[in-house]
């Protein structure tokens, strides 16, 4: 029986090799989790002066988790208005090249700050989960403004933003154009992307962690409703060096969408990177965008 010790041993040493592996794996995937959840703040830092922006006043508003959300708004001129969306990890201040674009041809632009973001309540963030409520209560808020037509409304968002825009579109009918700049088609599919090196052994325990605490994975698919949009336009908007929503991704929400529908693909750019590649095409195609579906409208 002596003998036979040593090979029992080569088995063994590998699976506890293995069950090691995985729990580094585990333990890896647990911590992106909460830095997912929780991630490091970002003050908001009031632009310097710009004649687009003159008239741009502090504004707060409530959404239906009881939370106080935070922005800017930028009264219309033309009585349309775009709600805009930041991205993850960031706040309001991450969109004012848009911000000055549409506000420099009339719009009212909401900035806001997300939940669990710049100056916002909340303590966690739900990757487009419960940010559709923060995204509504937005729509409220500049619905009601004497200067809007609620029938011209539209709303643009970045990366996560973009993503909760989108969902939001496919179900709020007020939304009469969107606009979506780096987005990912499904919350699962993204954390594949940027954490699945080791397929579901390293995703799997990110998802986990964002399911534990409380994160509706299976509620963030906007690919699943792109046609419910039913003839509002689409403009989405991708780098072609975008490692953190990349193309292939864009292109089948792009696909997955009914006419009419735009996709631009900004040649040299990375996530975010629009303005910096092509400031002139970028706001133009944005005014573009939401003119022909917000100035005709009724």
């Amino acid at each position: 029986m002596t003998a036979l010790r040593p090979r029992l041993l080569v088995p063994l040493a590998l699976l506890l090799g293995v069950l090691s592996s995985l729990g580094v794996l585990v333990v890896k995937g647990h911590r992106i989790g909460q830095g997912l959840l929780h991630p490091p703040h970002v003050p908001v830092t009031r632009p310097s002066a710009a004649p687009e922006l003159d008239a741009m006043q502090d504004v707060t508003f409530t959404n239906a988790d009881g939370l106080t959300l935070r922005g800017w708004y930028v009264p219309s001129r033309n009585r349309a208005a775009v709600v805009l969306v930041h991205g993850f990890a960031d706040n309001r201040a991450q969109l004012l090249f848009e911000a000055r674009a549409l506000a420099r041809a009339g719009y009212g632009v909401l900035l806001f700050d997300l939940r669990a973001h710049g100056e916002s309540g909340g303590e966690r963030v739900t990757w487009g989960d419960r940010e559709r409520g923060d995204v509504t209560a937005a729509l409220d808020f500049v619905s009601a403004r004497p200067d809007v037509d609620p029938a011209r409304l539209g709303l643009f968002g970045f990366s996560m933003g973009g993503t909760t825009a989108l969902l939001v579109a496919e179900h709020d009918a007020r939304v009469k154009a969107v606009a979506a700049a780096g987005a990912y088609p499904a919350l699962e599919a993204d954390v594949y992307s940027g954490y699945g090196k080791w397929g579901a052994l390293s995703a799997e325990p990110v998802l986990w962690t964002l399911r534990r605490a409380g994160v509706d994975v299976a509620a963030v698919r906007p690919i699943d409703g792109m046609c419910q949009l039913k003839g509002r336009p689409l403009l989405l908007v991708n780098g072609d060096v975008d490692p953190d929503a990349p193309a292939k991704l864009q292109a089948s929400l792009f696909r997955a969408a009914c006419e009419p529908k735009t996709l631009w693909v900004v040649e040299g750019a990375g996530h975010g990177e629009y303005a910096r590649v092509a400031p002139e095409e970028y706001a133009r195609r944005l005014r573009e965008h939401f003119d022909r579906a917000l100035l005709g409208a009724g």
